[in-house]
């Protein structure tokens, strides 16, 4: 199993191919799951059972990744250390593109 980002009741093209990769469940459980407890996140923790997030809740999220970036240059390292960088990075340039449609829901989960 995995956690992604996509577009609930998507309604063109775009919505329909719009899917970012978070994490497999064991490195969200080795990583995620550790640093969103650690640095006290609300909507990280969320991503492993699944959350709907929408427009307005995209600013909270956008600063817990900048968080969590910040917490992975500190505590890891190596190829894990890269491949979540390239994560929160992604998830960072390419959520708010989500919102094209005002009322569009992303699942992420």
């Amino acid at each position: 199993m995995s956690i992604s980002a996509f577009i609930v009741d998507p309604e063109d093209d775009f919505e329909r191919s719009f899917m970012l990769p978070v994490a497999t469940e064991d490195f969200y459980k080795k990583y995620w799951e550790p640093a969103a407890e650690e640095l006290g996140l609300q909507w990280t923790v969320l991503f492993q059972g699944g959350t709907d997030v929408e427009k307005e809740d995209v600013p909270i999220i956008l600063e817990e990744i900048s968080l969590l970036k910040e917490w992975v240059s500190s505590k890891m390292g190596g190829d894990a250390k890269e491949h979540m960088q390239r994560r929160l990075e992604l998830l960072e340039a390419e959520l708010p593109g989500a919102f094209r449609r005002g009322n569009a829901v992303v699942y992420i989960g």
